[in-house]
């Protein structure tokens, strides 16, 4: 099974999102995630709350797969009160608050407040690669073996839309940029590696 292998580093890792071009086009019947390496720091990130420990790391492939379809992710609070406003609505026989609640009288006003759970959550699209490092020197290497495709022909353009996010103290996901940090770019005092990721993919083409 051939393998393709796509390093992105230091100055595209800061980048809002960067566009890869590949050399060619290609029609995977299969196509797996296998390995992510990489030496992002968590204490370059700006913010002290994330610079103290590991943070978790996600990446955005888009135009090499449905990132709507095949994967999704949610975070936040997922049972929560919630007030919301229904209108009143007046029908032939009677008047109805809302959907659940009928009354015969059609002075009853124009609204009503009602309560329920519901999830307060956010919704994206994103594989998890696991966490960054923390003032360390090592090299992360992490075993994904995440099936993106099976089955059928994915057409992949050659074009790839990389992003980069990572999950901060508060439990949100923050797109890593010059403006977040995480990425080593320029040396200061004794000589270190820039920042880099490594994506490691298996193939199988029609």
């Amino acid at each position: 099974m051939p393998l393709l292998s796509l390093t992105i580093k230091s100055e595209e890792l800061s980048k809002d999102e960067v566009s890869i071009l590949l050399e060619r086009e290609y029609d995977f019947t299969e196509l797996k995630l296998l390995h992510v390496y990489h030496n992002i720091d968590s204490t370059n990130l700006t913010d002290h709350n994330d610079m103290t420990q590991e943070v978790m790391l996600f990446v955005k492939l888009g135009g090499l797969i449905e990132n709507h379809k095949q994967i999704i992710n949610y975070t936040g609070k997922y049972q929560t009160i919630s007030s919301h406003i229904r209108d009143n609505t007046y029908t032939q026989d009677d008047y109805q608050i809302g959907s659940t609640t009928s009354v015969n009288n059609a002075n009853s006003g124009s609204s009503t407040s009602t309560s329920r759970y519901e999830a307060d959550i956010d919704i994206f699209n994103m594989i998890p690669i696991g966490a960054s490092r923390c003032d360390g020197t090592n090299i992360v290497s992490r075993d994904v073996f995440k099936t993106l495709h099976s089955g059928g022909i994915l057409h992949f353009g050659g074009e790839l839309k990389f992003q980069l996010h990572y999950m901060n103290y508060l439990g949100n996901l923050v797109n890593m940029t010059t403006e977040t940090g995480g990425i080593s770019v320029l040396t200061k005092g004794k000589t270190k590696h820039l920042s880099f990721i490594t994506l490691l993919f298996s193939y199988e083409e029609a």
